[in-house]
């Protein structure tokens, strides 16, 4: 981006909840989902869980530290997927000014004595527009899904930390031409942070402005 121009991103994004599963108990452990591909040590997933702690904490949830028993374990799985080439053909209409040109006039005039003066002036006779042809231009554009997912399940006695009933999740996903999933991390983070713990009903879309490596939410009336 040059020029401090902004940069728009429409961000999908699902929540589902069960509000009967709501306790009142926000401590919280992360922990990766089954089909997560990343390691406890791996740097980015700790990039992730610390995204994700600043945005949760600001809806009253808590890490847990090892002598307490959090409410919730949150299963977090991210990833990029692979490219999406697709083609756009655009056609253009071409048109051209046919006929006119210039021509010649003549004016003749007579003074008082009879005398009589030819002047010549040249002027363009304008000609008439119309299609002559079409321009056909291709343009292919590559983009990589993003996705960022958190699922809260309730820590339950005698149940493993990642089989208690799901109370709420949410997932963020974006596609755009870059593969860096950190540039767009905040990004996800922040199209999820109003849907934590809340049921959109359905797939929602958000839309976004980036502006010199800032977010800000477009507000739709």
């Amino acid at each position: 981006m040059l020029g401090g121009c902004a940069t728009t991103y429409q961000v999908q994004v699902s929540a589902l909840a069960d509000p009967e599963l709501a306790t009142g108990n926000r401590l919280f452990q992360f922990t990766q989902a089954e089909e997560s591909k990343a390691e406890p040590g791996d740097l980015q997933y700790r990039e992730v869980l610390r995204n994700l702690s600043g945005m949760l904490s600001a809806h009253g949830y808590v890490p847990a530290a090892r002598s307490e028993v959090p409410g919730y374990t949150l299963l977090v799985d991210y990833g990029v997927g692979e490219p999406v080439t697709k083609t756009y053909t655009f056609a253009t209409p071409v048109y051209a000014e046919l006929g006119g040109g210039y021509t010649t006039l003549t004016k003749e005039t007579k003074d008082a004595a009879g005398k009589v003066t030819k002047t010549s002036e040249t002027v363009r006779v304008p000609g008439r527009y119309e299609r002559v042809g079409t321009d056909v231009s291709i343009n292919s554009v590559t983009t990589y899904r993003k996705y960022l997912q958190v699922s809260a399940r309730l820590r339950q006695t005698g149940q493993s930390e990642t089989r208690g009933p799901e109370a709420w999740t949410v997932t963020a996903v974006v596609d755009d031409e870059r593969t860096d999933l950190r540039a767009a991390l905040p990004l996800l983070v922040e199209a999820m942070a109003p849907y934590v713990g809340k049921d959109t009903h359905q797939a929602i879309v958000v839309e976004f402005t980036e502006k010199d490596g800032q977010f800000e939410r477009v507000e739709r009336r």
